[in-house]
């Protein structure tokens, strides 16, 4: 039963952090599915404590040279599903990040926890494991998972599919150590005569929050409106060096926008100029645009993340 119960866990916590990573990278619009699956796993984990406190207890007991690991991850467990929970149920900020910002960072830091932690009390499945027992159990922990997720989002603040919490305005953030230029590319002239589109759309961050707006600017599809032969992709750059690729297909639907909501676009928002793309997540959205520029590199030549 203990081991059983460690690969039950392994599999919940393995879940829960492919499913969260999953989250930030899919569309908006394909985000509801990961995102339950995400809820679920970390409702499997707190339905597993109440088997895990006992196999923990004795492991404590023991005095093994790997006892302080062992409490350092507890504790950076039970902080990375509070959070989580916190988030789900409205807390906003929390300090200098939102409370989805310090769940993020928690489970980050609980990976290499995890890892050692396996490598001095390895769980390997025997073929005992793939029983009738053992499959009925699964099922009854699956849906007392769905059960708990639908519950929570019963009771929780209303959420975007993507799990973000709404607010009226953008929230000036920044990937990472990205952070506002001290003097931004003007981009005076170099968008007169070019027709000016609205689009209202949700920008979603993946700190935890979305809003919606009326973003106004020029697409660029009107900016390039022809691309030099061999371009496999069109690169956005910022002032700041940050950057992301997209696919000439995908030019018409993005905006490099001047104007929120009838105002000009503020600093700490990425004006002069930020690109807008509806239906992606926030750091698709690049901020202090400073050039827009064809490349033979596939849009897929890019990490998953920026590293910025």
């Amino acid at each position: 039963m203990p081991r059983r119960t460690n690969l039950a866990l392994l599999l919940a916590l393995g879940l829960a952090f492919a499913s969260g990573v999953l989250a930030l990278l899919v569309s908006i619009g394909g985000a509801g599915p990961v995102v339950f699956l995400h809820g679920a796993a970390g409702i499997a984990v707190i339905a597993l404590v109440r088997w895990k406190l006992p196999i923990a207890h004795r492991g404590i007991r023991r005095a093994r040279p790997d006892r302080l690991l062992a409490v350092l991850l507890a504790g950076l467990a039970i902080a990375t599903l509070t959070t989580g929970i916190a988030h789900a149920l409205g807390a906003g900020d929390a300090g200098p990040l939102t409370t989805l910002g310090w769940h993020i960072g928690l489970a980050l830091g609980l990976v290499p926890l995890i890892v050692l932690h396996l490598a001095n009390r390895p769980q390997r499945p025997r073929r005992g494991d793939l029983s009738r027992r053992t499959f009925l159990r699964l099922a009854g922990l699956t849906a007392l998972a769905a059960a708990g997720e639908f519950a929570l989002g019963a009771v929780g603040a209303p959420r975007a599919a993507t799990g973000s919490l709404r607010r009226d305005a953008p929230v000036p953030t920044a990937w990472l150590n990205d952070s506002t230029p001290a003097d931004p590319t003007s981009w005076d002239g170099r968008l007169a005569g070019l027709p000016v589109h609205d689009v209202t759309c949700s920008l979603d961050c993946t700190s935890g929050w979305y809003a919606v707006n009326r973003w106004s600017g020029v697409r660029l599809s009107d900016v390039l409106p022809s691309l030099p032969p061999g371009t496999s992709s069109v690169i956005v750059r910022s002032d700041t060096g940050y950057s992301r690729r997209f696919a000439p297909g995908e030019l018409d639907g993005l905006l490099l926008a001047t104007h929120l909501d009838g105002e000009p676009l503020p600093r700490d928002n990425g004006g002069p100029v930020r690109l807008v793309a509806p239906g992606r997540r926030g750091f698709w959205w690049v901020k202090w645009v400073r050039s827009v520029e064809p490349s033979d590199l596939p849009s897929w030549w890019q990490p998953p993340f920026p590293l910025q």
